[in-house]
């Protein structure tokens, strides 16, 4: 699933495209492009998260980490709490060749399944 479609999704499960944008004070042509992904998310935190606040989505919920996840692939962008993360950004080189099936030697592999054990987080 991608941005578009989640945020489509939460939508829809509160109403209409126009109900939506006038109770939260969006404009319907924006909060449609949105929908079909011929706008990206905002850049903005705060716009971004006026915008999951207004689909429902609890704050701090794996939903809102979702939303976000989403938001930041829409935006070819790292998630905020990825690129502040220096050993997560320091794996990535190591990530990018394992999905592109190339061999990672020995002490890669095991900072990489440390770092995804882990998740990211000092031990």
């Amino acid at each position: 699933m991608d941005f578009c479609q989640f945020f489509k999704q939460k939508r829809r499960a509160i109403g209409t495209v126009r109900e939506f944008a006038k109770d939260n004070g969006y404009d319907v042509a924006y909060i449609s492009r949105l929908e079909n992904g011929i706008t990206t998310p905002p850049k903005d935190s705060n716009k971004l998260t006026k915008l999951g606040l207004a689909l429902g989505i609890a704050k701090g919920s794996s939903e809102w980490q979702e939303f976000l996840d989403l938001a930041s692939m829409a935006k070819n962008e790292l998630p905020i709490d990825l690129r502040d993360d220096e050993r997560a950004v320091a794996m990535l080189p190591a990530f990018y060749r394992t999905l592109r099936n190339e061999k990672l030697d020995r002490e890669e592999a095991e900072k990489l399944l440390k770092l995804i054990r882990s998740s990211g987080k000092e031990e």
